[in-house]
């Protein structure tokens, strides 16, 4: 073996420069840190070919000394750790290692003033080497600039992807950025391109002035088909807007998180919104969401990666619970407010959660008349008001699979299969957790057969399953018999519905009935026991369907994430025929 020897301070540097680096947006990630922890008003961030040929991060903060800046670039040096405590830092850097790792890689400059002349100075380093430090023409604040990085590693450079994929992660970074800090100004250039510019707004309530970030950011339909979530408890807080579960994406890019104030990309924070949306939404889809979650500084540990992409919470259980309490309340509160037709934008959500207001305390009203008239003269029986209902009065059903309802506003349309499997689901779950599922005995006990393995392994998972109101037994070697289903899905096709709940239990390696399993054997049951598509309905059952809609949480779309219906206002259909 080769003698123990001292690595040189320049491969030390490298090494450091791939821990911290990975690519062009995780320098863009620590320079606007640096930017914001100097208090900066307005950061400007220039990018040129992705980032691999230049990055420009110029702000109007505090700046630095001109004798603090040959210090400020060597590693481990830092001005924003003041104690040796790592459990309460406020700042978003505090390692010391970002500008000496990006300039140990790059032709790296930094011109920086702290007062209101323009008499500044710059340091000038190439591949970890100081060439000067000189006077600088400079404003207040501080400009970095980062020129072929990763140059002297050319290992790294050879795996960055295309120009426009790595643009793509810094802009979708600085969105990150700007929409957390949206009292400060951003602006991204692309190759000389404006492509985000986002100024704060002169809104007196900070959660207006944030809805107009996301707006300049996202965009408009970002916050009229999401849910605006305020929760706290003791020491923790959750904020922001959380998207309606047909409001979904493909992955998780959609998902903009933070943890006091610091942009994060954590994955076990991503599984919690899977959860917390499981039964509303695809099981592929994800939701978008903007989270901004606060909390004490000791309770988390941002020190657990070097790029800081990722945190651990002190009590992780808590937090994950607290999440999806919170989200799941606000799914339920939404009433029937987010089934619009896609392709119409004028939906006016306060003004019909308003309406909706008015009518019931006119309902009320009206009932009140109503049993005076029926106390002083039941003549006036045929005058007595039609009551409301948010989803209207059954008028038809069309392709054996739709209802038309009539409201006061303009007209819904239920997919009665859908509609229906989140109400027997619902009642599924809400039986089985107070121990309530009625059962209903089959005059004629069903037999089936399975591999013998299969009935070997699952005989046990078999008998969990009259929990559920199926009462299963093996019979024989290879087969087994169905005696009971539960009453709630009494017209089913008992054979499919059995053979797709054995499925579900025999791929999993435990059956301990946890809020998962039981989930996913409720939904299976209700799919297979809600009214078929092509099934001809009386107006009656129609009502009824839309009456329990109505006392169903959640009942705006089915356990799989499909929408249960869609709504089209007078107006809107106005428009769609020119009369408006």
């Amino acid at each position: 073996m080769s003698e123990i020897r001292f690595l040189s301070d320049s491969l030390i540097n490298k090494i450091a420069a791939g821990e911290v680096l990975e690519r062009p947006a995780s320098a863009v990630k620590e320079l606007v840190e640096n930017s914001i922890d100097a208090e900066a008003k307005k950061i400007d961030i220039f990018i040129r070919n992705g980032g691999k040929s230049e990055i420009i991060v110029s702000d109007d903060g505090q700046g630095i000394k001109k004798d603090e800046l040959e210090k400020a670039v060597l590693r481990h040096t830092t001005s924003k750790l003041n104690s040796s405590n790592l459990n309460c830092i406020k700042t978003m850097g505090f390692r010391g290692e970002a500008l000496s790792s990006i300039a140990s890689v790059s032709d790296f400059s930094i011109s920086s003033n702290q007062n209101n002349n323009s008499e500044g100075y710059e340091i000038k380093i190439v591949s970890g080497i100081v060439k000067y430090v000189k006077p600088k023409n400079q404003k207040k604040g501080s400009t970095v600039k980062v020129k072929n990085l990763f140059f002297s590693t050319p290992a790294r450079l050879k795996f960055l992807k295309s120009e426009n994929y790595e643009s793509t992660l810094i802009k979708r970074l600085i969105q990150k950025f700007a929409l957390i800090h949206y009292d400060k100004e951003f602006n991204l250039y692309l190759n000389n391109n404006i492509t985000i510019k986002a100024s704060p707004t002169k809104e007196k309530e900070a959660k207006h002035r944030f809805f107009s970030r996301v707006n300049q950011i996202l965009g408009t339909d970002f916050v009229e088909n999401s849910i605006d979530l305020d929760a706290n408890t003791a020491n923790l807080s959750l904020s922001g807007l959380i998207g309606y579960p047909t409001f979904n994406y493909s992955n998780s890019n959609n998902q903009f998180v933070s943890v006091n104030g610091r942009v994060i990309n954590d994955k076990t924070l991503n599984s919690i919104f899977r959860v917390a949306y499981k039964d509303v939404m695809f099981h592929d889809r994800f939701p978008q969401l903007i989270l901004n979650i606060k909390c004490p500084l000791d309770w988390v540990d941002i020190n657990v990666h070097p790029m800081k992409n990722e945190v651990r919470f002190s009590d992780f259980k808590f937090l994950k619970s607290f999440i999806i309490k919170k989200f799941r309340n606000a799914f339920e509160d939404i009433n029937f407010k987010n089934n619009k037709f896609k392709s119409l934008k004028s939906f006016d959500k306060q003004n019909y959660n308003n309406n909706f207001q008015e009518k019931i305390k006119l309902k009320e009203i009206n009932n009140l008349n109503h049993n005076d008239d029926n106390n002083s003269n039941s003549s006036h029986e045929s005058s007595k008001p039609k009551e409301f209902h948010p989803l209207g009065y059954a008028k038809s059903q069309f392709h054996g699979n739709f209802i038309i309802s009539e409201t006061e506003e303009g007209i819904i349309i239920v997919d009665q299969h859908a509609a229906h499997e989140r109400i027997v689901y619902e009642n599924l779950k809400k039986d089985y957790y107070s121990n309530k599922i009625k059962t209903q005995l089959l005059l004629i006990p069903i037999v089936l057969n399975l591999d013998n393995l299969v009935i070997k392994d699952s005989a046990k998972k078999f008998q969990n399953l009259a929990m559920f109101g199926l009462k299963i037994d093996v019979f024989g070697s290879n087969s087994i018999i169905v005696r009971e289903i539960p009453s709630l899905v009494s017209d089913c096709n008992v054979k499919s519905l059995v053979d797709a709940v054995v499925n579900e239990i025999v791929n999993e390696d435990s059956f301990d009935l946890l809020e998962t399993e039981v989930n996913k054997i409720c939904s299976t049951i209700a799919c297979h026991g809600s009214i078929r598509s092509g099934r001809k309905l009386e107006i009656e059952e129609m009502n009824d369907l839309l009456r329990k809609m109505e006392n169903t949480k959640l009942s705006e779309q089915c356990n799989h994430g499909r929408p249960t219906f869609i709504k089209l206002n007078i107006g809107e259909i106005e428009k769609l025929f020119g009369r408006k």
